[in-house]
């Protein structure tokens, strides 16, 4: 029982820390934190651009959730829907300039949010959020 109330205390614990994120990002930016998290990996990536497939991989989302994710995004002008020229069935995620420019400030207020909730913890609780995150 210890350990299902250590799962439902960290799930609690995430939920309101992405609350806050969102409520700060969705004030001064305009996004969520799924879409943060979805630009970031577009920023990171080669040429910013992903296949819709690997973006959904490293947002541990499926297809067609990354789809729904997206399509306010590229109706915004932020990310583009590219068609692969070799493989038809396959589409990548593109960030476009007006997207780069929105990461690089979201990052920043991100970075503000995280270290103040991160400094909020002590040392032992911040190691054991560190290996949860290795997973």
């Amino acid at each position: 029982m210890a350990a299902l109330e250590e799962f439902l205390g960290i799930r609690r614990a995430v939920t309101v820390w992405e609350s806050r994120v969102d409520a700060v990002l969705g004030g001064h930016h305009g996004l969520s934190l799924s879409d943060f998290a979805a630009l970031h990996h577009l920023a990171e990536a080669p040429e910013g651009k992903l296949r819709r497939v690997d973006l959904a991989r490293r947002l541990a989302l499926t297809p067609s959730a990354v789809t729904r994710l997206l399509g306010p995004l590229e109706r915004r002008g932020i990310v583009a829907r590219q068609v692969d020229e070799h493989d038809a069935r396959a589409t990548w995620a593109v960030l476009g300039r007006a997207g780069r420019t929105l990461v690089k400030d979201a990052t920043a207020t991100v970075t503000q949010v995280a270290e103040s909730i991160f400094d909020s913890m002590n040392e032992r609780d911040r190691a054991s959020f560190k290996k949860l995150a290795a997973l």
